[in-house]
C-alpha cells in the first residue's frame, strides 16, 4: 500500500491536475464498453493458455477454469504480494483434483511467458519508433535508464525460464535441487520436499522446445487482446491525433502494454496500483506526449478498464459460489500436512472421499 501510495503521489506531483481533469473530463467513454470486452476476451485466452499447461496433470475444461481465473485476478487485484495467485491455485484444487503446489507451478510458467511476450513486443516496438524519430525529445539520462531498465528485465526472465526448464526437463538439476532442500531443518522438510515435488509437477509442460513454442503462440493472443484494449482506450483520449499514422499508434501501444505490465511482474504493490501508471506515462512522456494527458490515460486504463471490471467479476462469481475472499484467503493460508492429506486436504475433499469430485458434487 505504501508503494502504491508514493507512486500516485509522485505522478501526481508531475502534472498539471486541471489539465488533467480537462482531458479526462474530454475523453470519449463510448470506446470503454468494447475495451472492457477485449478484456473479457483476453481472459478467456488465459483460461486456453492455461488448459494447456495443466494438460499433462489432467483434462480440464475452459468453462471450469474461465470463473477460476477471473477470480485469482480479482484476488491479485485485492490482496498483496501476488497473494492471488495463491487462492487461483487453491480455488482451482477445490473444483478439480489438482494439487494446489502442482497448479501453483502451472501460474509460474504463465507469468514468466507472460514476461517473454511482452518483452518480444518492446523488442519490436522499441527499435521501430526509435527509428522514426519517436523518441527524439528523450534526453540522453532518460534514454540510459531505459536502457539499463531493459536490460534487467531480459536478464531476470530469461534467468527465471531458465530455472523453470531446468527443473522440469533436467534431472541433474534436480539432484541439486535435493540438495538445496537438505539445507531444510529436519522437522519441515518432508513437508518442503512434498510441496516443491508436487510444484514441479506443474513444470512439466516445459520439456521440449516445441511445447516452448506453443506457450509462447498461446500467450500472443491473450496480449493481442488486451493490448486492443489499450489502442481503443488511446483513441477515447486523443492519444491517435498525436502520431502520423494508425501503425505508429500500434507500435506505440505496444510498447505501452509492455512497459506498464512489465513494470507490475514484481509484487511491489497491490494490484499494480502506482507503478503501472507511472510506467506507462513516462512511456508515453517519452514518445512526446503531454504528462498530465499520459497520467489521466493510464489512470483511466488502469483503474476503471482494467482494475474494476474484473474486480467485481470474481467477487460476483463468489456471490455465486457462496464464497469470499476472506474464506479464501484464510483456507489458503492455513497450514498442510505432507502425503496423501495435502492432496486431500487442498483439493477440498477429506481423506476418504473419491478425489475426482468437488463440494458440489461434479467430477
Amino acid at each position: 500500500m505504501g508503494v502504491s501510495l508514493v507512486l500516485i503521489l509522485v505522478l501526481l506531483y508531475q502534472v498539471n491536475l486541471s489539465e488533467m481533469g480537462d482531458a479526462l473530463a474530454n475523453a470519449n467513454y463510448l470506446y470503454l464498453a468494447p475495451s472492457i470486452a477485449l478484456y473479457f476476451v483476453a481472459v478467456y485466452f488465459r483460461a486456453v493458455r492455461w488448459r494447456y499447461l495443466l494438460s499433462p496433470l489432467g483434462n480440464l475444461q475452459i468453462g471450469r477454469l474461465y470463473p477460476v481465473v477471473v477470480i485469482g485476478y480479482m484476488a491479485n487485484n485485492l490482496l498483496p504480494a501476488r497473494l492471488g495467485e495463491l487462492v487461483r491455485a487453491y480455488y482451482l484444487a477445490r473444483r478439480e483434483p489438482i494439487r494446489a503446489s502442482s497448479a501453483l507451478g502451472t501460474l509460474a510458467v504463465e507469468r514468466v511467458y507472460d514476461g517473454m511476450t511482452l518483452l518480444a513486443w518492446a523488442v519490436v516496438a522499441g527499435p521501430v519508433l526509435l527509428f522514426l524519430g519517436e523518441f527524439d525529445s528523450t534526453g540522453g539520462t532518460a534514454r540510459t535508464t531505459w536502457i539499463i531498465l531493459a536490460v534487467l528485465t531480459v536478464s531476470l526472465f530469461v534467468a527465471a525460464l531458465a530455472f523453470l526448464t531446468a527443473l522440469a526437463a533436467i534431472p541433474r538439476f534436480m539432484k541439486f535441487f535435493d540438495r538445496i532442500l537438505g539445507l531444510v531443518p529436519a522437522r519441515f522438510r518432508p513437508k518442503v520436499s512434498e510441496l516443491a515435488y508436487t510444484f514441479v509437477d506443474g513444470l512439466s509442460i516445459l520439456s521440449s522446445p516445441r511445447k516452448h513454442l506453443a506457450l509462447f503462440f498461446l500467450s500472443m493472443p491473450v496480449w493481442v487482446f488486451e493490448g486492443s484494449m489499450y489502442f481503443l482506450i488511446s483513441y477515447a483520449f486523443g492519444i491517435d491525433n498525436h502520431f502520423g499514422s494508425v501503425w505508429t499508434l500500434v507500435l506505440v501501444v505496444m510498447l505501452v502494454t509492455a512497459t506498464s505490465n512489465l513494470a507490475t511482474s514484481l509484487p511491489s504493490s497491490i494490484g499494480g496500483i502506482g507503478p503501472f501508471e507511472v510506467v506507462a506515462q513516462q512511456t508515453l512522456i517519452a514518445l512526446g506526449i503531454g504528462g498530465s494527458l499520459a497520467a489521466a490515460y493510464a489512470g483511466f486504463l488502469h483503474l476503471v478498464a482494467l482494475w474494476l471490471p474484473v474486480n467485481l467479476a470474481g467477487l460476483a462469481l463468489l456471490w455465486k459460489h457462496n464464497l469470499s475472499l476472506r474464506g479464501l484467503t484464510r483456507a489458503t493460508s492455513q497450514e498442510t500436512v505432507p502425503g496423501d492429506t495435502l492432496a486431500a486436504e487442498v483439493g477440498g475433499i477429506s481423506p476418504g472421499q473419491s478425489p475426482g469430485i468437488d463440494q458440489e458434487g461434479r467430477p
